[in-house]
This record gives structure tokens, C-alpha cells and sequence, in this order.
């Protein structure tokens, strides 16, 4: 279905199409990998002066809550690039409501690749980073770039503490552009490496983040999700967050139509707002285990414990085969994106990006 979008797009060649794609170079220096990037008419829009290129590799994503008909927001996007976090933040500034929360379910290095820039204060002895407007990535002015009238704001930790339940860094940040700021919570999660799934106590980790980081906001409020390229582990959390508070409603439990399949239609739904969401059949199998494990749970039955390595099917998951020596088809590597800086304003690694996981 999405290559069937994405070839719809390419033949319609019509910017107002709802599977166009932008082909501007400035947009597509943007994107942390050539070939992740977010409908034209499906992405967030920054705020900048007109004339100005207002792209990110950010999806607005809706869910709809099957009770109350009320809508669940997120924003799924990349990890920052590190000549992009003024985007990063502008975003979050705009698209928040009075309390900002981030969910980053990367580290900023994984083996040894640098997977998202460091764009918030670690520790408080550096406790405030500035922010300065863009340089543009075709342009060679570092003068320009470091001066005074440049700066746009700071980002500030507050607070910072480590949760054990929920394995996740948390932070609390004070954001001010111009003359205004907001609080930000900032949850950095530590039990989910790529090329893998959680497991055992992760997996529990993981389900306490999602309830954790949702009682900082109200679903009208969007929590903004990312990993590297923001649709693998970032589908994967806004998925199981829309399902699991489906399960707790009854919903699920009432799904009866053997041909309507909540998972399929969830993922659908999603990958509709922003291309491979929930990016490899590992993910949209641990999706179905971890359903199974809080069904029973929620049913009283015994729980298979959530430390298990299960190659069992739910009864609800589409069967891509009948022969029984199927596997997953391998994904392919996600490119990453030419660097187009003429001059590095920051240090960074410059090892390619590469995951099959994301």
C-alpha cells in the first residue's frame, strides 16, 4: 500500500496531491535520511518569514479515541540534525500547548553512529543552551552565524532525575524564545536499542513511560515522539499508546469482525499521516505481544511472561503467508542524507546513518 502511495504521488505530479512528495534541495538537505520523508500535504509546518523554506521532518499524527470520538495528537518526527535544533524547538514551541513534552526513544550515539544531535542541557552545570537561527546550508557565513543578533532563545534544565521505573532520563526544561517561554518535559528513554525490540524488564519500562509521559499532557496537546528517523520505535510508541488506552476502554475487547484488524487499521491509519510508520514486521509483532500480555492481564488469565521470545501469531494478525517456512522479508537500510554544510557549525560525527530498526 505505501509503495502504491508513493508511486500515486510520483505519476500525479501535483504538489497538491495527498501522496506528493517535495523535491526542493533546501527541503530535501533537511531530511536526516534520503529516503524517510514526510507528505507534503501531512507535515508540520514552521513559522518563519515569508519566503522563507519552513520545512521539518516532522508528521502531524491523529488517532481517534472508538468511545469518546476524541482525538489523540502526536507529532512523530527525526532526531534533530545539529545544524537544525532552532527548528527542533521552534516546533515544539508552536505546536504545544502550555506545557511542551518530548519522548526521545534514541540515544543521541548507537554503535558507534550518530543517531540524533545533542539538543537539550545535560547537566546543570551547563544548564542553559542558546539558540541561534539557521545558518543557510548552502551558504558559508560563520560570522553571520555566531553574531549577537542571531541568538533566538535558550533552552534551560531545571530539574533532572533518573526514573528506574519507567528507565528513562527525565527532564524538565524551561524553553523561552524571545520574550516567551514554556515548561518542556523531556523523557529519554534507555531500554530500547536499535535493531531490537524490549524485553523483560524493558518491555515493563516501556509501558510505564507511555502512561508516564501522557499524564504530562491532555490528548489535545501532542506529544512529540521521535527516534533517528522518527517512524520506526516512534510508530511503534504512538501505536501501542493509541491501543493500550483502546484496551483499557473495552474497545478491543469488543473487536469481533475477524476480517477488521485493530492493529492493521491503527498502523494504516498512521502510515496515511506519515510514510513507515511501525517500520519493520519485528515492531508490528511486538505491537501484537504486548496486547496479548495486557489482555490477559486485564482478563485475569496468567500472563505469559513479558520477558519471552515468542514466535506465536495472534489470531488477528494478517498472515502474509501460508507456506510455514516464511520469514520477514528484509527492510531496506535507510540512506542517510548528504551533509550539505560547507563548513560544520558544530562537531558532530560524521559516520553515516544507517538502521533497519527505525
Amino acid at each position: 500500500m505505501q509503495r502504491t502511495r508513493i508511486h500515486e504521488g510520483m505519476l500525479a505530479n501535483d504538489p497538491s496531491h495527498r501522496w506528493a512528495l517535495e523535491g526542493d534541495p533546501e527541503v530535501r538537505a533537511r531530511n536526516r535520511y534520503v529516503n524517510v520523508q514526510a507528505w507534503a500535504n501531512s507535515r508540520i509546518h514552521l513559522r518563519v518569514p515569508e519566503g522563507e523554506c519552513d520545512f521539518i521532518n516532522a508528521s502531524p499524527i491523529v488517532l481517534e479515541d472508538s468511545v469518546s470520538q476524541e482525538e489523540r495528537r502526536y507529532i512523530a518526527t527525526q532526531g534533530p540534525k545539529p545544524d537544525q535544533l532552532s527548528h527542533f524547538w521552534h516546533m515544539v514551541f508552536h505546536e504545544s500547548e502550555d506545557v511542551g513534552v518530548i519522548v526521545m526513544l534514541t540515544q543521541t550515539f548507537e554503535a558507534g553512529r550518530e543517531k540524533c544531535a545533542q539538543y537539550f542541557p545535560l547537566d546543570r552545570e551547563n544548564a542553559t543552551m542558546p539558540l541561534r537561527r539557521e545558518q543557510d546550508p548552502f551558504m558559508n557565513d560563520n560570522h553571520h552565524q555566531q553574531a549577537d543578533e542571531d541568538l533566538v532563545g535558550y533552552v534551560t534544565l531545571l530539574e533532572t532525575q533518573w526514573d528506574p521505573t519507567s528507565r528513562s532520563e527525565i527532564r524538565k526544561l524551561r524553553l523561552t524564545l524571545g520574550t516567551e517561554s514554556k515548561i518542556v518535559w523531556h523523557f529519554l528513554f534507555a531500554g530500547w536499542a536499535d535493531y531490537s525490540k524490549p524485553e523483560g524488564d524493558d518491555r515493563d519500562a516501556l509501558l510505564q513511560l507511555i502512561k508516564l509521559s501522557g499524564s504530562k499532557c491532555s490528548p489535545a496537546n501532542p506529544r512529540i515522539v521521535h527516534c533517528s528517523a522518527g517512524v520506526g520505535r516512534t510508530g511503534t510508541f504512538i501505536a501501542l499508546d493509541h491501543l493500550l488506552q483502546e484496551l483499557e476502554s473495552g474497545q478491543l475487547l469488543e473487536a469481533t469482525d475477524p476480517d477488521i484488524d485493530p492493529v492493521f487499521e491503527t498502523v494504516n491509519q498512521m502510515r496515511e499521516q506519515r510514510m513507515m510508520m511501525v517500520y519493520n514486521e519485528m515492531q508490528l509483532q511486538f505491537i501484537y505481544e504486548v496486547l496479548r500480555e495486557q489482555t490477559d492481564l486485564k482478563l485475569g488469565k496468567t500472563a505469559v511472561p513479558s520477558g519471552r521470545k515468542s514466535d506465536e501469531r495472534s489470531t488477528k494478525m494478517a498472515k502474509l503467508s501460508t507456506d510455514d517456512s516464511y520469514r520477514p522479508s528484509s527492510k531496506p537500510e535507510l540512506e542517510p542524507a548528504e551533509d550539505h554544510r560547507s563548513t560544520p557549525t558544530r562537531s558532530w560525527s560524521g559516520t553515516p546513518e544507517v538502521s533497519d530498526n527505525e
